[in-house]
């Protein structure tokens, strides 16, 4: 089994990334059809719901602070059980994996390379993660400090010389506020992407000091910046445009022209955004990878990977056919599918940890 250790700092970053991958992509226009105006809104209070819920994984890992959520699976329910459970949070990873490629190809197909089979991208990006996982977390954590700079320079950059279009009548009326909008039409969000945040606590051990901590205070940045994001989009693209636009924040760039001969900034956000999007895929594909390896005691994750590689990309492709489907899927069954893993499943362990005290040893 692995021994690499990483910084508090570094898996605070790992969170923020995957945290905010897909999501300020693909929420921002739900968001504001929910909610018109008042769409920014939604990102803090799912965010503090969501991030609620990741308490109860949080106290397994404190109390089993040497152990990932694999072993402590074993430790609660039995070789049995604890090989069942711990099968069904792999599977979550395998399926967090494919969702993002799949998210990947409508993106690439849509907006650049729209002549280019989905089969193509998906496969240039589960290669790098292979490699990545076989050369371990701590590669995967050094990826995310070398970009965390350069992606923070490029989007603050490109959000301020944003503002010059922005319209603050975009915000009105002030009054009424559709609170079924707000909150019922929006609570998918707390699924999405707060509770699926939970395979990351298979990093746990491998933290130096303070996981928790970095945790959720790298998930309440998120909520922040989500909020921030879609906030910004709204002043300047207006409720309508934004809620009708695949990709909002795609269609900003596409639209800033700073000179004649400085355009098409939407190809730097893109890069920026598939960044993001391969630190999400590479860190829930080694979380994946990890646990089986505990689950069949296989020290080579090579021989995991590679395997497990074809396996999510046949997945990403019979996923979602289109991009409605899954807006669809987030929307309707998104919040029941993660509150089995994020919710019922660390309740369940908790309570066969303090109606079993032989099982806390």
């Amino acid at each position: 089994m692995e021994q690499a250790t990483i910084s508090t700092r570094q898996f605070y970053l790992l969170v923020l990334f995957s945290t905010m991958s897909t999501s300020f992509f693909l929420l921002p226009p739900a968001l504001i059809g929910n909610a018109k105006q008042y769409g920014w809104l939604i990102p803090l209070w799912t965010g503090i719901v969501g991030i609620g819920s990741s308490l109860l994984w949080v106290y397994l890992t404190v109390k089993f602070p040497k152990q990932n959520l694999i072993q402590i699976c074993h430790s609660l329910l039995g070789k049995f059980m604890g090989t069942i459970a711990g099968s069904l949070i792999i599977l979550q990873s395998l399926l967090i994996s494919a969702w993002v490629i799949n998210n990947l190809n409508d993106f690439m197909s849509i907006t650049l390379l729209t002549h280019t089979n989905e089969l193509v991208f998906g496969a240039c990006f589960l290669v790098v993660a292979v490699y990545a996982t076989i050369k371990g977390i701590a590669s995967i954590a050094r990826t995310t400090e070398f970009f965390m700079p350069i992606l923070l320079i490029s989007f603050v950059i490109f959000f301020l010389l944003s503002i010059k279009t922005w319209d603050w009548s975009h915000f009105t009326p002030v009054m009424p506020i559709d609170w079924n909008g707000l909150f019922f039409k929006s609570s998918s969000m707390i699924a999405f992407p707060y509770m699926d945040g939970f395979t990351l606590m298979m990093l746990f051990p491998f933290v130096k000091q303070k996981a928790v901590s970095a945790y959720l205070n790298g998930s309440i940045l998120a909520a922040i910046l989500l909020s921030f994001i879609t906030f910004i989009i709204i002043g300047v693209l207006g409720v309508s445009r934004a809620s009708h636009n695949t990709y909002p924040l795609y269609k900003m760039a596409q639209e800033l022209e700073i000179s004649p001969f400085l355009e098409h900034l939407e190809a730097v956000i893109s890069i920026g955004w598939l960044v993001f999007v391969f630190i999400k895929l590479a860190l829930n594909f080694y979380c994946a990878v990890l646990g089986m390896s505990h689950l069949f005691k296989m020290a080579d994750r090579g021989k995991i990977a590679i395997p497990l590689s074809v396996i999510v990309s046949a997945m990403a492709l019979d996923m979602h056919p289109n991009f409605i489907e899954n807006i669809e899927w987030i929307t309707h069954y998104t919040l029941l599918h993660n509150s089995i893993f994020g919710v019922m499943l660390p309740f369940l362990l908790i309570l066969v940890y303090l109606l079993t005290p032989k099982r806390r040893t």
